[in-house]
Protein backbone atom coordinates (compact mmCIF):
# COMPACT_ATOMS: atom_id res chain seq x y z
CA UNK A 1 0.00 0.00 0.00
CA UNK A 2 1.79 3.25 -0.75
CA UNK A 3 1.43 5.83 1.93
CA UNK A 4 1.73 9.90 0.96
CA UNK A 5 3.31 11.87 3.86
CA UNK A 6 2.39 15.70 2.80
CA UNK A 7 1.77 19.22 5.06
CA UNK A 8 -0.07 22.25 4.17
CA UNK A 9 3.13 24.33 4.96
CA UNK A 10 7.01 23.32 4.71
CA UNK A 11 9.13 23.61 7.92
CA UNK A 12 6.56 23.39 10.59
CA UNK A 13 4.96 19.68 11.27
CA UNK A 14 8.11 17.82 11.07
CA UNK A 15 6.65 15.77 8.13
CA UNK A 16 9.80 13.85 7.24
CA UNK A 17 10.26 12.86 11.34
CA UNK A 18 6.88 11.35 11.84
CA UNK A 19 7.15 9.04 8.33
CA UNK A 20 10.34 8.11 9.30
CA UNK A 21 8.98 7.42 13.47
CA UNK A 22 6.05 5.85 11.70
CA UNK A 23 7.56 3.77 9.12
CA UNK A 24 10.31 2.60 11.33
CA UNK A 25 7.55 1.61 14.04
CA UNK A 26 5.59 -0.28 11.28
CA UNK A 27 8.32 -2.12 10.13
CA UNK A 28 9.93 -3.06 13.57
CA UNK A 29 6.51 -3.77 15.75
CA UNK A 30 4.44 -4.56 12.85
CA UNK A 31 6.60 -6.53 10.64
CA UNK A 32 5.94 -4.99 7.31
CA UNK A 33 8.32 -5.08 4.80
CA UNK A 34 8.45 -1.00 3.79
CA UNK A 35 9.85 1.32 1.73
CA UNK A 36 10.86 5.06 2.28
CA UNK A 37 11.62 7.61 -0.70
CA UNK A 38 10.73 10.94 -1.06
CA UNK A 39 10.55 13.54 -3.90
CA UNK A 40 12.71 16.56 -2.76
CA UNK A 41 15.43 18.66 -4.87
CA UNK A 42 18.39 19.05 -3.30
CA UNK A 43 17.08 18.29 0.52
CA UNK A 44 18.78 15.07 1.98
CA UNK A 45 16.73 15.59 5.40
CA UNK A 46 15.77 11.52 4.82
CA UNK A 47 18.76 10.25 4.55
CA UNK A 48 20.90 12.46 7.29
CA UNK A 49 18.42 11.35 9.71
CA UNK A 50 19.04 7.42 9.12
CA UNK A 51 22.65 7.51 7.56
CA UNK A 52 24.46 10.60 9.16
CA UNK A 53 26.15 13.48 7.35
CA UNK A 54 27.87 11.29 4.92
CA UNK A 55 25.35 11.97 2.23
CA UNK A 56 27.14 12.87 -0.93
CA UNK A 57 26.82 12.40 -4.29
CA UNK A 58 29.06 9.59 -4.75
CA UNK A 59 27.35 7.60 -1.67
CA UNK A 60 24.49 7.51 -4.18
CA UNK A 61 25.89 6.95 -7.14
CA UNK A 62 24.44 4.07 -9.75
CA UNK A 63 21.68 3.83 -7.25
CA UNK A 64 18.77 5.44 -5.64
CA UNK A 65 15.38 7.36 -6.94
CA UNK A 66 17.51 7.90 -10.49
CA UNK A 67 18.57 4.94 -10.94
CA UNK A 68 14.53 3.55 -11.08
CA UNK A 69 13.51 6.78 -13.20
CA UNK A 70 16.57 5.51 -15.55
CA UNK A 71 15.16 1.68 -15.62
CA UNK A 72 11.56 2.37 -15.93
CA UNK A 73 11.91 4.21 -19.34
CA UNK A 74 13.09 0.70 -20.46
CA UNK A 75 11.36 -1.70 -18.46
CA UNK A 76 9.04 -2.57 -16.19
CA UNK A 77 10.95 -2.27 -12.62
CA UNK A 78 11.70 -5.73 -11.08
CA UNK A 79 12.15 -6.48 -7.13
CA UNK A 80 16.06 -6.87 -7.89
CA UNK A 81 16.03 -3.50 -9.66
CA UNK A 82 14.21 -1.64 -6.84
CA UNK A 83 16.60 -3.61 -3.76
CA UNK A 84 19.61 -2.74 -5.64
CA UNK A 85 18.55 0.44 -5.99
CA UNK A 86 17.85 1.04 -2.09
CA UNK A 87 19.74 0.63 0.92
CA UNK A 88 18.38 -1.62 3.85
CA UNK A 89 18.36 0.19 7.34
CA UNK A 90 16.32 -2.96 9.81
CA UNK A 91 17.01 -6.87 9.44
CA UNK A 92 15.99 -6.04 5.48
CA UNK A 93 12.29 -5.47 6.24
CA UNK A 94 13.16 -1.44 5.55
CA UNK A 95 14.29 0.40 3.21
CA UNK A 96 15.31 3.47 2.22
CA UNK A 97 15.82 4.48 -1.84
CA UNK A 98 17.87 7.83 -1.79
CA UNK A 99 16.92 10.71 -3.34
CA UNK A 100 18.23 12.65 -6.68
CA UNK A 101 21.84 13.52 -7.46
CA UNK A 102 20.68 15.78 -10.36
CA UNK A 103 21.65 19.10 -10.68
CA UNK A 104 18.80 20.31 -13.00
CA UNK A 105 15.93 21.21 -10.94
CA UNK A 106 13.42 21.32 -14.17
CA UNK A 107 15.10 18.38 -15.91
CA UNK A 108 14.56 16.20 -12.76
CA UNK A 109 10.83 17.56 -12.07
CA UNK A 110 9.86 16.72 -15.58
CA UNK A 111 11.52 13.09 -15.30
CA UNK A 112 9.74 12.43 -11.79
CA UNK A 113 6.42 13.85 -13.09
CA UNK A 114 6.24 11.13 -15.95
CA UNK A 115 7.43 7.96 -14.03
CA UNK A 116 6.81 8.26 -10.10
CA UNK A 117 3.21 7.24 -10.95
CA UNK A 118 4.71 4.03 -12.01
CA UNK A 119 7.27 3.48 -9.94
CA UNK A 120 5.03 3.73 -7.09
CA UNK A 121 2.76 0.97 -8.35
CA UNK A 122 5.95 -1.55 -9.06
CA UNK A 123 7.14 -0.44 -5.64
CA UNK A 124 3.55 -1.63 -4.40
CA UNK A 125 4.25 -5.17 -5.71
CA UNK A 126 7.30 -6.20 -3.66
CA UNK A 127 6.70 -4.10 -0.32
CA UNK A 128 3.90 -4.31 2.32
CA UNK A 129 4.13 -0.38 2.98
CA UNK A 130 5.72 2.33 0.19
CA UNK A 131 5.93 5.27 2.00
CA UNK A 132 6.71 8.89 -0.03
CA UNK A 133 7.95 12.08 1.84
CA UNK A 134 5.92 14.49 -0.74
CA UNK A 135 7.32 18.48 -0.77
CA UNK A 136 5.17 20.37 1.08
CA UNK A 137 2.91 22.84 -0.22
CA UNK A 138 0.83 23.56 -3.31
CA UNK A 139 3.30 21.96 -6.23
CA UNK A 140 2.46 20.91 -9.01
CA UNK A 141 2.79 17.46 -9.31
CA UNK A 142 1.61 17.06 -5.84
CA UNK A 143 -1.70 16.44 -7.08
CA UNK A 144 -0.83 13.56 -9.08
CA UNK A 145 1.02 12.00 -6.85
CA UNK A 146 -1.37 12.26 -4.17
CA UNK A 147 -3.79 10.68 -6.00
CA UNK A 148 -1.33 7.50 -6.91
CA UNK A 149 -1.36 7.08 -3.34
CA UNK A 150 -3.78 4.57 -0.87
CA UNK A 151 -3.76 6.95 1.90
CA UNK A 152 -2.60 10.51 2.63
CA UNK A 153 -1.26 11.63 6.04
CA UNK A 154 -1.93 15.02 6.04
CA UNK A 155 0.63 16.96 8.80
CA UNK A 156 -0.34 19.51 10.77
CA UNK A 157 0.65 21.81 13.77
CA UNK A 158 -1.29 22.28 16.74
CA UNK A 159 -2.06 25.76 15.58
CA UNK A 160 -5.84 26.71 14.56
CA UNK A 161 -4.54 29.07 12.01
CA UNK A 162 -2.84 26.34 9.96
CA UNK A 163 -5.21 23.72 10.20
CA UNK A 164 -8.37 26.16 9.66
CA UNK A 165 -6.00 27.71 6.48
CA UNK A 166 -5.69 23.74 5.19
CA UNK A 167 -9.20 23.53 5.48
CA UNK A 168 -10.43 26.62 3.66
CA UNK A 169 -7.64 26.06 0.82
CA UNK A 170 -7.44 22.35 0.25
CA UNK A 171 -9.97 19.78 -0.55
CA UNK A 172 -8.50 15.88 -0.30
CA UNK A 173 -10.59 13.36 -0.67
CA UNK A 174 -11.77 12.52 3.05
CA UNK A 175 -12.35 8.81 2.58
CA UNK A 176 -8.27 8.07 1.72
CA UNK A 177 -6.92 11.08 4.24
CA UNK A 178 -6.19 11.01 7.90
CA UNK A 179 -4.44 13.43 9.55
CA UNK A 180 -1.15 14.02 12.23
CA UNK A 181 -0.14 16.70 14.66
CA UNK A 182 3.23 16.96 14.40
CA UNK A 183 6.05 18.27 17.51
CA UNK A 184 2.78 17.80 19.37
CA UNK A 185 2.88 19.42 23.08
CA UNK A 186 0.23 17.79 25.48
CA UNK A 187 0.36 21.10 27.49
CA UNK A 188 -0.62 23.23 25.18
CA UNK A 189 -4.29 24.51 25.11
CA UNK A 190 -4.60 23.30 21.80
CA UNK A 191 -4.60 19.90 22.71
CA UNK A 192 -6.19 16.99 20.17
CA UNK A 193 -9.04 17.24 22.32
CA UNK A 194 -9.57 20.61 21.83
CA UNK A 195 -8.81 20.65 18.32
CA UNK A 196 -11.03 17.76 17.50
CA UNK A 197 -13.98 19.98 18.88
CA UNK A 198 -12.78 22.69 16.56
CA UNK A 199 -12.64 20.90 13.66
CA UNK A 200 -14.66 17.95 13.92
CA UNK A 201 -13.16 16.81 10.50
CA UNK A 202 -10.07 15.69 12.69
CA UNK A 203 -12.05 13.43 14.68
CA UNK A 204 -10.96 9.76 15.11
CA UNK A 205 -8.89 10.02 12.50
CA UNK A 206 -5.86 11.81 13.65
CA UNK A 207 -2.46 10.54 15.52
CA UNK A 208 0.07 12.79 17.29
CA UNK A 209 3.76 12.92 17.08
CA UNK A 210 5.15 14.37 19.94
CA UNK A 211 7.78 16.60 20.38
CA UNK A 212 10.95 14.48 21.56
CA UNK A 213 14.19 16.01 22.35
CA UNK A 214 16.17 12.92 22.02
CA UNK A 215 13.81 11.56 18.75
CA UNK A 216 15.08 15.28 17.00
CA UNK A 217 19.27 14.81 17.77
CA UNK A 218 18.87 11.57 16.44
CA UNK A 219 17.39 12.35 13.51
CA UNK A 220 20.61 15.06 13.07
CA UNK A 221 22.96 12.62 14.47
CA UNK A 222 21.82 10.29 11.50
CA UNK A 223 20.61 7.86 14.81
CA UNK A 224 16.91 7.11 14.02
CA UNK A 225 17.61 3.07 13.79
CA UNK A 226 19.36 3.59 17.19
CA UNK A 227 17.07 5.41 19.18
CA UNK A 228 14.15 3.32 18.26
CA UNK A 229 16.25 0.01 18.68
CA UNK A 230 17.62 1.45 21.93
CA UNK A 231 14.62 3.14 23.47
CA UNK A 232 11.84 -0.33 22.40
CA UNK A 233 14.31 -2.53 23.78
CA UNK A 234 15.13 -0.92 26.85
CA UNK A 235 12.08 1.34 27.34
CA UNK A 236 13.92 3.91 29.32
CA UNK A 237 12.39 7.74 30.47
CA UNK A 238 9.02 8.62 30.79
CA UNK A 239 9.18 11.19 27.80
CA UNK A 240 10.45 8.04 25.05
CA UNK A 241 8.04 5.81 26.74
CA UNK A 242 5.27 8.53 25.79
CA UNK A 243 6.54 9.01 22.17
CA UNK A 244 6.70 5.33 21.76
CA UNK A 245 3.31 4.80 22.79
CA UNK A 246 2.04 7.76 20.65
CA UNK A 247 4.01 6.69 17.63
CA UNK A 248 2.29 3.35 17.62
CA UNK A 249 -1.01 4.47 18.10
CA UNK A 250 -0.57 6.71 15.07
CA UNK A 251 0.93 3.42 12.73
CA UNK A 252 -2.22 1.25 14.22
CA UNK A 253 -4.23 4.17 12.75
CA UNK A 254 -2.76 4.17 9.82
CA UNK A 255 -2.48 0.52 9.34
CA UNK A 256 -6.41 0.22 10.06
CA UNK A 257 -7.61 3.09 7.56
CA UNK A 258 -5.22 0.70 5.36
CA UNK A 259 -6.89 -2.42 6.32
CA UNK A 260 -10.41 -0.68 5.85
CA UNK A 261 -9.65 0.57 2.33
CA UNK A 262 -9.21 -3.25 1.39
CA UNK A 263 -5.30 -3.15 1.60
CA UNK A 264 -3.82 -6.49 1.43
CA UNK A 265 -1.67 -5.94 4.11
Amino acid sequence: MKIAFWSPVPGQAGTTGNMLAVAVMSSMILKKNTLLLHNHFGDKSLEKAVLGKDTGTELFENIGLDSLIRNIKISELSHDIIHNSSLSLYNNRLHILPGTTKENRHLYETELSLTLPAILRSADKFYDMVFLDMVSGYEENSKKYREECDLIVVNLTQNRNMINDYFLKYHLPEEKTIYLIGKYNPNSRYNLTNLERCFHMLKNKTGIIPYNVEFMDAAIDGKIMNYFIKTIINGKGEANLYFIKKVKKAAALIFDRLVKAGGRI
